[in-house]
């Protein structure tokens, strides 16, 4: 039995990702703080397993768990950076003006940083035109 190869994804080339620009997911929730970091409140995936334990223990079982993540300086520096104007060259480039960091150091923190937002759903890449 043949079983039907899954479409490769599509790859960027690092210029095509410089060019992307990243913005907040709408339905990502977040706040400012007053020292100006950013902080996530975003609701736990559970299995089906620990989600009837959730109902059968929780006093509000309407309510669904969630996990904050606080940002420091410079990934709350990031964040705002993504405006919808800026692309991620831009970023970078700013990145490393504002932390006295050279380009390349610039570029691996950042588009790490950025990958990891990604997974989490917290931001959306879209291409120069879109």
């Amino acid at each position: 039995m043949k079983f039907p190869r899954s479409k490769p994804e599509a790859t960027l080339s690092r210029s095509e990702s410089l060019a992307c620009i990243p913005r907040h997911n709408e339905s990502a929730q977040w706040q400012q703080l007053d020292t100006g970091e950013i902080l996530f409140t975003y609701a736990i995936p559970l299995s089906r397993f620990f989600q009837s334990l959730h109902r059968r223990f929780s006093n509000n079982q309407a309510e669904v768990p969630t996990k904050k993540l606080q940002l420091d300086q410079m990934g709350s520096f990031v964040w705002q950076l993504m405006n919808g104007n800026n692309s991620v060259k831009d970023i970078i480039r700013i990145f490393a003006d504002e932390y006295k960091v050279t380009s390349q150091e610039a570029e691996t923190a950042v588009s790490s940083f950025l990958k990891t937002l990604g997974q989490r759903g917290f931001i959306i890449l879209y291409g120069p035109g879109d």
